[in-house]
């Protein structure tokens, strides 16, 4: 943003940009502390549609996600797994995300959120991702975008066990007999 002030007015622009941004950090920080400390959605679903079970050698994280579908949406995911805070607040963030959306816009929603570890993105397509925004931090440790990222690829792999018919509503049973 430019700034068509005197020097002194810029540099108290540009300190309050800066105490803005270390607010917002700090909310992001404990926005992840919080999904850490207080999971939601965790637990398995006995019957899911689709699951799908994850590691990551480097960080020690393991995860795996269950998705139950009901007429075409996501009536529930689950999340199950130990590791780090990024990776358990990421499965928090990310199921309870999901809940109610389509199939379709469940593909968008991981691929938003893939974009967002590689590259900044719009004010909208943050708030797309709602409280997973907080991890776009992540993206300036590189050692740590894979542990952000293992909840979204394991859902990911779920979607890939769907077949076309299980977006129409019937609940199938994929990969259990």
């Amino acid at each position: 943003m430019l700034f068509w002030g005197n020097r002194e007015e810029a540099r108290e622009w540009n300190k309050l940009s800066e105490k803005m941004m270390e607010e917002l950090e700090s909310l992001y920080q404990d926005l992840i502390i919080d999904h850490y400390k207080n999971p939601r959605c965790r637990g398995i679903i006995e019957s899911p549609d689709a699951s799908s079970r994850l590691l990551n050698p480097l960080c020690g994280d393991e995860i795996e996600v269950f998705l139950a579908l009901n007429a075409g949406r996501c009536c529930d995911v689950k999340n199950e797994g130990k590791g780090c805070s990024i990776s358990q607040a990421s499965a928090s963030m990310m199921s309870e995300l999901c809940s109610g959306l389509s199939i379709e816009q469940l593909r968008e929603k991981a691929a938003l959120f893939v974009r967002m570890m590689k590259e900044s993105l719009e004010d909208e397509q943050c708030d797309e991702l709602g409280d997973c925004a907080a991890l776009q931090g992540v993206r300036r440790f590189s050692a740590r975008i894979r542990c952000a990222m293992l909840p979204w690829e394991a859902l990911s792999k779920c979607l890939d066990q769907l077949e076309p018919g299980d977006n129409t509503g019937e609940n199938k049973v994929l990969g259990y007999s």
